[in-house]
């Protein structure tokens, strides 16, 4: 049985479209908007420490220059 790249993207799509989707249940986000909101200022926190501790040399320059 012979097959073009057409056929066989047109056979698999929808494999890969049901195994790409995520069920809402399974999804981690809170129901309440304020608590999703403390959440994301944990998650910026934790990210700016992580940051904090890593060493930037002070010959270190941004890929670009502001310019008013």
């Amino acid at each position: 049985m012979k097959l073009t790249r057409r056929q066989l993207v047109a056979a698999l799509a929808p494999a890969a479209a049901l195994a790409q989707t995520v069920a809402p249940s399974q999804t981690a986000t809170p129901a309440n908007p304020a608590d999703e909101l403390k959440a994301a200022q944990a998650r910026l926190k934790a990210n700016s420490e992580a940051l904090a501790k890593l060493p930037v040399p002070m010959e270190t320059e941004p890929a670009f220059q502001f310019k008013a």
